[in-house]
């Protein structure tokens, strides 16, 4: 189980089964593969090597703006929010409305009901709770795959910077 209080609202993911999260991560590879490199570039700095979360990334605006353009052009709107379901069915929010404690699933039967309970108001915090349910279902896709290409892209960095500073030095 993972948590995250966003905008005053204390979210918490349980694990996909094992089936749904192969599924959905083909699906997600499917849809949003080819713009992940556009994504990337929208990093300012690449990315942390610390062990640093999603939220702490340093992001360049209008690249960042171009990736989402792109991302978004693999899903009408109708596909987003069946993909938001999808990815919020084991998504718990909880927080106090008009004084009074709530405990919010997402499932199903109650999804839009919850969406405007929770997210009305605060569209943007959707992105952030995708967020933490991916951190929560795909932690080795974080901790291998995005860091690993933050750490090369690193080194090219480097090593470009490095083979400019000499060159400089010799025609000093």
């Amino acid at each position: 189980m993972k948590e995250k209080v966003i905008d005053g609202i204390r979210f918490s993911v349980a694990p996909f089964m094992a089936i749904e999260a192969l599924k959905l991560k083909a699906y997600l590879i499917k849809k949003f593969g080819p713009s992940v490199g556009q994504a990337l570039g929208a990093l300012q700095g690449g990315l942390p090597l610390d062990g640093a979360g999603l939220g702490e990334l340093k992001l360049d605006g209008a690249a960042l703006s171009l990736a989402v353009e792109k991302l978004m052009a693999q899903l009408d709107e109708d596909d987003f929010i069946s993909l938001i379901k999808r990815l919020f069915r084991n998504v718990t929010a909880s927080l106090t409305k008009d004084g009074k404690a709530l405990t919010l699933l997402f499932t199903p039967d109650v999804f839009d009901t919850s969406m405007e309970v929770v997210f009305s108001g605060r569209l943007f915090s959707v992105y952030e709770v995708i967020g933490l349910v991916l951190e929560a279902n795909y932690p080795d896709f974080f901790d291998k795959v995005v860091r690993g290409i933050g750490k090369r892209i690193g080194k090219t960095s480097t090593s470009a910077g490095a083979g400019k500073s000499s060159e400089n030095e010799a025609k000093n």
